[in-house]
């Protein structure tokens, strides 16, 4: 069997170099947010994707945020969901299917043991909320939200 190896000194860094790296990184906790989570808009995508109606999520979103306009934030809101996520089940799943089910089994719990949000006659799990807020960041070219 043959490990594939990739050339490292194309990003400038020799192996030496890259194995400090993400040593580095993993012990900053860093490297589990990398790779899970990734960019913030590749992170809205993710947690927006498993959304069944986006137009429909977008426009309590929109509420949720006239509301609480410094939460328009797509980076802030995505690393609150991953932090309920994780207070509630460890890493947030990388399978978009374990990811929806990870979110649907978190804002059922939220409905019975958090403070729901009033959100435009709505009654919202916390993280149901930020989920319609990125939605509605993520429908949003331009403006705030």
């Amino acid at each position: 069997m043959t490990i594939p190896t990739h050339d490292l000194s194309a990003a400038g860094l020799s192996r030496r170099q890259f194995i400090a790296a993400a040593l580095a990184l993993a012990a900053g906790g860093l490297l589990p947010d990398a790779l899970v989570a990734g960019a913030v808009p590749d992170s809205t995508a993710r947690l927006t994707d498993v959304l069944g109606d986006p137009a429909a999520a977008g426009r309590l979103g929109r509420a949720y945020l006239a509301d609480r306009p410094d939460e328009a934030d797509a980076g802030q809101l995505v690393r609150q969901v991953r932090l309920a996520l994780e207070a509630r089940s460890g890493p947030p799943p990388t399978g978009r299917d374990e990811l929806a089910e990870a979110l649907t089994a978190l804002v059922q719990d939220e409905y019975v043991t958090a403070a729901l949000v009033p959100t435009d006659g709505w009654l919202l799990a916390p993280t149901e909320a930020r989920l319609y807020a990125l939605a509605a960041l993520a429908d949003t070219p331009a403006g705030p939200y």
